[in-house]
């Protein structure tokens, strides 16, 4: 039996042995769940925040699902595939009678249209995902075929429908999508129309968002739901009540203020669980605007670096919720994390002595220089992080100016304007180093508009060099050894300031079942979820 016939084997017994779907234990009901803040679209093509990424990812689908913590490919819109012998040719098998929410038929030219005019030039991403894709042929409606340059180690991890979602080709086609603009203002940012198992009902900016059961769902026995609905309450407390009081079924991924945490999980109704991000380790840092100085100088850099202490924060402001962050890859990647990296240490007196060395000395009002911070707009515990931060670094005799904007305003001034010194914010890490940490760090993704990717402009070739043979890199020793020189690369170079491996921790009541399948649980579909 030849190589690409076990894998088609192979592929065939996978879907198989895919979870059944046996049908809904129950059918019906609604599950409200919070979240601060308000996602800014309904399309992760605008931006893979975090708010908007949780509900996107009810609509749009990708071409695979994944099952538990380590992202074992199931089928999604797929059924099944085929690797070639050399690693560089992924067939799929679509699924056939799936319907786009406007009840036009999904075929594989969807996926070639999305793929190659959307998700791989401006998601933030996809150049990562599919910048080996050397073609993508369409040989008929039911089957699409990736051709890649060279064998991409975590190809199979791509398809996940926050990452690369499926957008249908038929509207994609009166959208100007020669540049990131009109995607990202497009009508599917706001009324999206995907394959996944609900749909938009209402969108009530500040207030609400109803998603409904899609009647047409692909998955026969499912969805569960008839609605998913998401309230908006900014107050942290106010969240923490609509909990308490039953009012509302479920906090994810940290929505819940961590003051609140301890008292919320004693309560009988509730539960709290770490499980389902296993596979998104987020990892906190402040960004650093490198294109004009002081920031520019390394030893700035390094000074502002020692003289936060990462204990305290892990500790007062984020209540013991993480661990301090040492570099890009956090350590509960086991397999490609430095361990002989050590977090930069608490130390106001070298940090004065590094602005010293570097000509920053302080002036007649104790001021070297100042600087803006931007905060992430995610809630108190960001708001406290600026406030310390300011705090510090003022000991150090830099004069902090803080800027407070809403979510939409953060991400113009950060990501397309770069009108920014300083902004705190988190990234995920994902299955693989090569997927959510390279975006932010090569040259190649200093890009306006594109959101999380390079904002501070720092271009280093031998990282990006690094980079490159890790995406294609498929003996595991070599790999290794690149990421541990990138990781003690940034660690020394410190193009963001390094601060805390978060944790998260989502909160339910009792009677909603089913959330639980995977690493990315969160951003997954939900349509097995159910409520008693």
């Amino acid at each position: 039996m030849t190589r690409n016939r076990s894998l088609l084997v192979a592929a065939s017994l996978l879907a198989a042995a895919a979870p059944a779907y046996a049908e809904c234990p129950k059918t019906g009901g609604t599950l409200t769940y919070v979240y601060h803040p308000e996602p800014t679209a309904l399309s992760t093509v605008a931006t893979s925040a975090v708010p908007v990424a949780i509900i996107a990812t009810k609509i749009y689908e990708s071409l695979l699902t994944y099952e538990g913590p380590g992202l074992t490919p199931r089928p999604g819109l797929a059924e099944s595939w085929t690797v070639s012998d050399d690693q560089k040719t992924y067939t799929f098998k679509l699924r056939q009678g799936v319907k786009w929410h406007d009840g036009k038929d999904f075929t594989s030219a969807d996926v070639k249209y999305a793929i190659e005019k959307v998700v791989r030039p401006y998601t933030s991403r996809g150049r990562v995902y599919f910048g080996d894709v050397e073609e993508i042929a369409t040989p008929d409606p039911f089957t699409v075929v990736f051709r890649l340059k060279a064998p991409v180690p975590f190809f199979m991890n791509v398809f996940q429908p926050g990452e690369a979602p499926i957008l249908p080709k038929h509207i994609l086609e009166t959208i100007d999508t020669s540049s990131a603009g009109p995607v990202r203002q497009s009508s599917l940012m706001r009324q999206p129309v995907g394959t996944g198992p609900f749909r938009l009902k209402e969108w009530t900016r500040g207030s609400h968002v109803i998603l409904e059961r899609n009647p047409d769902y692909w998955r026969k026995g499912h969805t569960c739901l008839d609605q998913v609905v998401l309230r908006v309450l900014p107050d942290g407390a106010a969240r923490a009540i609509a909990v308490e009081s039953g009012e509302v079924d479920l906090a994810p991924m940290s929505a819940l203020p961590e003051a609140e945490l301890e008292r919320i999980a004693k309560l009988p109704a509730v539960v709290t669980s770490k499980e389902g991000a296993e596979a998104l380790g987020p990892n906190m840092w402040l960004e650093v605007n490198m294109r004009e100085k002081p920031l520019a100088d390394v030893k700035v850099r390094q000074a502002i670096s020692m003289a936060l202490d990462r204990g305290k924060i892990v500790d007062v402001i984020w209540y013991g919720q993480g661990t301090p962050a040492t570099g890009p890859v956090v350590s509960a990647n086991p397999t490609l994390y430095n361990k002989a990296l050590k977090p930069y240490p608490y130390d106001p007196r070298r940090a004065a002595q590094l602005l010293d060395e570097a000509g920053y000395k302080r002036g007649a009002d104790g001021v070297r220089f100042k600087i803006t911070q931007n905060f992430l707009p995610y809630g108190e515990n960001w708001v406290r992080l600026a406030e310390y931060v300011r705090q510090e670094l003022g000991k150090i005799g830099i004069a902090v100016e803080i800027r407070s904007v809403d979510l939409a305003g953060w991400l113009k001034a950060v990501y397309t304007d770069w009108d920014f010194n300083l902004t705190s914010t988190f990234s995920h890490n994902y299955s693989d180093p090569s997927i959510g940490v390279e975006r932010t760090f090569t040259s190649q993704n200093i890009r306006k508009g594109a959101t999380f990717t390079n904002s501070m402009g720092y271009a280093n070739p031998r990282v990006d060099e690094l980079f490159a043979k890790a995406a294609r890199e498929t003996d595991k020793g070599a790999r290794k050894k690149q990421f541990d020189e990138i990781q003690q690369i940034l660690h020394d170079e410190l193009p963001v300031i390094f601060l805390v491996e978060l944790s998260y921790t989502s909160v339910w009541n009792k009677r909603v079942h089913g959330l639980i399948t995977n690493g990315i649980s969160m951003y997954s579909g939900w349509d097995g979820v159910w409520k008693e």
